[in-house]
């Protein structure tokens, strides 16, 4: 991760801050996330492992735990609360593909934008996070919003929806709203608030 360093004048205590910072995809690069599972995984290093905490008997004797990492990127993916490797690999998966869905960015032209067809049949952005389709939701929605300069209103006249809808898509996902507002507030922007 990308580092900066925050110090006072003063010679004070200087403290540390790090974030990663999106990646532009090539034009004609098909996206991580889009890519068939078998694809995807050969791009990453799978690693089984006893995980702690509570779950019993069972959890502490099995390799359950899985962790996938991206090569490419280093993006990782763990997951832990299955007894069932089978079902961690498959959690872990889904995990992966929705950090590098936040992680790479496309360039997006505003003025000629249109979102693909399938956009249609998730009125509102609604879409379960279990939806194959729902890491490339997520990329457009942060690219359209990169695009207008990370502004909710902007980006969302530009996607077709509401101001409401994008902002409740954005904070029913945890680590997509924090992203949204980490930039906000790296480019001295205000971080979004959702009223109900």
């Amino acid at each position: 991760p990308d580092t900066q360093d925050w110090g006072s004048a003063g010679g004070g205590k200087r403290r540390r801050l790090s974030w990663r910072l999106m990646v532009t995809l090539s034009p004609g690069m098909t996206p991580p996330w889009e890519l068939p599972d078998d694809k995807l995984v050969a791009e990453c290093r799978f690693e089984a492992f006893v995980a702690s905490g509570p779950g019993g008997q069972k959890r502490h004797k099995t390799n359950a735990a899985v962790r996938y990492t991206h090569l490419p990127t280093r993006v990782t993916a763990v997951e832990t609360s299955s007894r069932s490797q089978r079902e961690n690999k498959i959690y872990a998966l889904r995990t992966l593909r929705h950090k590098l869905a936040m992680e790479f960015r496309r360039d997006v032209d505003p003025l000629t934008f249109r979102p693909p067809e399938w956009f249609a049949e998730y009125p509102a952005l609604r879409m379960n996070p279990k939806n194959p389709l729902y890491p490339a939701m997520v990329a457009i929605v942060l690219d359209v919003l990169q695009a207008m300069q990370w502004s909710a209103s902007g980006a969302a006249v530009t996607l077709g929806v509401s101001t409401g809808a994008l902002m409740r898509f954005l904070f029913e996902d945890p680590p997509l709203w924090t992203r949204v507002n980490d930039v906000r507030v790296s480019l001295g922007m205000k971080p979004l608030v959702w009223r109900k």
